[in-house]
């Protein structure tokens, strides 16, 4: 009964903090659902490579598995997410309260610019920007080619001035993007080393892709 109360007291109060309570709690149980249901475990590693400071966390999306489990590494990690959910009853109108970031897909320059000022908003309350750099899940071994890096990430790296952490996993394995079915196992979670800020836009895209890119297919093989 505690997080449906959080959840429904959240949005009528429009309080962002007890949203985030709540998203944290949600994953917490999530987490331990899919462990004793589901049969599958996690396995954090470079811990070390987590800023004490606040950051944008470049992540590989292969499932809903990696929107859960950073709320349990991050005070109130603020993702980034597509303007539609919010269109969906009850649990848009949350994500539309707590910390985060709506993305107009279609919004263009404008669009891009709304997302930058909203970033550094956060960032100065110290809270971390979640980002999914190729904007959706990608089924595993799908080609980069196919499923692009996004010029979003890049523009926030070279706009904000902060540590950009990639992080590489493997939860497409056991939680795939195409079935509902779910395979036991231990999802592998990879924070590699921060890029600091100072690159060109060119060194920095290429290096996060390949950062991202090469980990996930170590760690899926």
């Amino acid at each position: 009964m505690i997080i449906p109360i959080l959840f429904f007291w959240a949005i009528v109060t429009k309080n962002s903090e007890l949203a985030d309570r709540g998203a944290k709690l949600w994953s917490v149980v999530g987490l331990k659902v899919l462990k004793i249901l589901c049969k599958i475990d996690f396995k954090v590693i470079g811990l070390e490579n987590i800023p004490k400071y606040p950051a944008i966390i470049a992540c590989k999306h292969q499932s809903m598995w990696e929107t859960i489990v950073m709320h349990l590494l991050f005070h109130r990690p603020v993702y980034a997410y597509k303007k539609e959910l919010r269109k969906i009853p009850f649990y848009g109108w949350f994500v539309g309260v707590m910390s985060g970031i709506c993305v107009d897909r279609k919004g263009g320059a404008s669009a891009l610019k709304q997302v930058i000022l909203q970033s550094k908003k956060y960032l100065a309350q110290n809270q971390s920007i979640i980002i999914f750099p190729q904007g959706t899940r990608v089924p595993v071994g799908e080609s980069t080619n196919k499923y692009p890096y996004q010029a979003g990430i890049t523009a926030l790296y070279l706009a904000c001035n902060v540590d950009v952490v990639p992080v590489a996993l493997n939860s497409g394995i056991f939680w795939p993007k195409t079935s509902l079915q779910k395979k036991p196992g231990t999802i592998i979670i990879h924070f590699l080393q921060p890029i600091k800020s100072g690159l060109s836009k060119k060194d920095f895209t290429e290096k996060l892709q390949n950062d991202i890119e090469t980990a996930s297919i170590a760690i899926s093989n």
